[in-house]
Formats: C-alpha cells, structure tokens, sequence
C-alpha cells in the first residue's frame, strides 16, 4: 500500500472514533501526504454561499469570518464553483504579480501571511450542500505542485466521504433512541447532511418537497417540541451540528414527565404506596396522575396500561 492509499485507510479508521473533532483530526492526516502550513475545510449551502459549519488549522480561528468578509473581491471562490471537483491554484485564476498587488491580498490574505493558495468545491447536488477544502502556504516561493493538487483532488472525495461515514455511524447508534423514530443531522440553520431515508418519510406527508433540502421548522437545542402533523422533533448537539430525532406523535407523548414517571412504576407492578415511597410522593398523587393517564389514553385498568406499554 502506497502512502497515499494509507492515508486514505486512516481516513476511514478515524471517522469510526466518532464526530466530533473529526474534521480536524482528518485535515491533520491529509498534511502527512501534502504539505501545507493551513488550511480550512467549510461546509454550507450553495444557495446561501456561507459556511455554516467550518474548521481550521495552521490559521487563526477568526480566519473564516474573515474570509467571508473579502468574498465579494476574492475571484478564488467563482473559480471554484465555475469548476466543481476539480483542484484550483490560486495561481490558476491570476497571474501571482496581480494577486500579490491586488486588494483581496492586501486587505486579507496578507494578514494572515497567506501567500499560496488551493483548493477544491464538492457540491452534493442531492442535499445543496457544499464542501470546500482549502490549503494555503506561507512561503511566497513555494508554490503547490502538480501532485499536490493531483493529491488533493482525490482526497477531499475521500475526506468528505470518511465523514459521511462518520455521521451514519452515529445515526446507526442512535437509531433506536425512540421507537419509531428516524433521524438526520442537520447545522444549526437546518440545512441537512446526512438523513435516514424514514426521515423524509415523515416529513413529506406534511411538508412541502420543494423545501425539503433543510429542515422546515425552527430547531430547539436539546428540547422536544410538535411540529405540523403532530410529528415529535428532539435534538441533540452533535459538535457544531445537530442530531434530529422525528417520530409521530402518540398518547404517550401528550403524557407529562410526572405522568410518564408513574406509568413505569406502575407497569412494574409496583402498588400506589411503593410508587408513592420510590417517587416521593404520596400515594393520593400517585392515583390522581393514574386518573389523568388513563384519561389521556383511553383506558380503565393497569391490565390495559400495561399492554398499551408492551404494545409500543
């Protein structure tokens, strides 16, 4: 196996320990097989043209923002996305004399001792999403070679790929989390990157296909919520994404955290005076909630609370 093909493996291997950190623990690993002082790997919408999720390294962390800033003046950026998949050298898009008098460098690049610069767009035309993979070098005299971008080009598949892999693990750990329930993980602004295909599923019945590329409701960090159709949403941080979990609503939802509480007591066959000593409560509020819950669901004895349980 050639070095190239190693790094590719580890790719894999470290996508498996998990999501978080994992961009930059890849774009350490894809500095063994370039070499490049910084770089940026930033993932948003192509119809927004902002990351909404971004890491560095070998820059400072207020390097995107910057980035984002100068966009307006960096002809690096229309390059890329005149020319999807395809490895593009700053030095491909202006001769260096024009570059190294030009605004963007001078207001921007230079702050940051960026003198060379590569890098590659990969849009998913599926989800919208784009990724972009960006090496820069601080050394005006050492330009990136053919290889480098022979390199990079077949990497960021791969890297992006390794990612992917990474979140559907998640998922795959996850999915059993509700019953019934299927999950995605979206950013913060709801833009989708990975989702179970029951997902979309739930969501269609209720929602329009055509806005469907990102979640069609405001998500609440760490909170479950109803959305339209009575469907159940619970998210989750999931680094600087978030794991969405949906389900259709059933009686055992509209039941309160104090109500669910007495139901698994009960269930267990527990009588209301051990209930009431294992909740610490009395037994009277251990009877009124179970009034309240067999009202809810439709039912008039412990027999039929316990296979409505069971059922579920």
């Amino acid at each position: 196996m050639n070095e190239l093909d190693a790094s590719i493996a580890r790719l894999y291997r470290l996508s498996a320990l998990g999501t978080k950190g994992y961009r930059r623990r890849a774009l350490t690993e894809l500095a063994q097989v370039i070499d490049f002082d910084g770089a940026l790997w930033g993932t948003g919408h192509l119809d927004s043209q902002e990351f909404h999720s971004v890491d560095v390294l070998g820059v400072d962390d207020s390097y995107p923002k910057a980035l984002a800033k100068y966009k307006t003046i960096n002809p690096f950026f229309d390059q890329l996305k005149s020319n999807p998949a395809v490895t593009i050298d700053m030095m491909d898009v202006v001769e260096d004399d024009s570059f190294y008098s030009s605004p963007v460098y001078k207001a921007f690049f230079s702050q940051y001792s960026v003198e060379r610069v590569m890098g590659v767009l990969l849009p998913d035309e599926n989800t919208g999403i784009m990724s972009l993979v960006s090496l820069y070098r601080f050394d005006r005299q050492k330009p990136f070679s053919k290889e480098d971008r022979l390199t990079l080009q077949r990497m960021v598949y791969h890297l992006v790929q390794a990612a992917s892999h990474a979140y559907f693990l998640h998922l795959e750990h996850k999915k059993n989390t509700v019953n019934n329930s299927a999950l995605a993980i979206c950013d913060r602004h709801g833009l989708f990157f990975e989702i179970q295909p029951g997902f979309m599923d739930l969501l269609v019945p209720y929602y329009s296909k055509d806005s469907l590329g990102r979640m069609p409701f405001l998500l609440k960090d760490g909170e479950n919520s109803e959305a339209k159709g009575k469907l159940q949403v619970k998210t989750e941080p999931l680094g600087d994404l978030l794991c969405v979990s949906l389900w259709e609503t059933s009686p055992m939802d509209l039941l309160s955290a104090r109500e669910k509480e007495v139901t698994q007591a009960i269930t267990k066959g527990l009588s209301f005076k051990e209930a009431a000593k294992e909740m610490g409560v009395a037994p009277s509020t251990v009877s009124n909630h179970l009034y309240k819950i067999y009202r809810k669901l439709k039912i008039t004895s412990r027999t039929e609370l316990a296979q409505w349980v069971n059922s579920k």
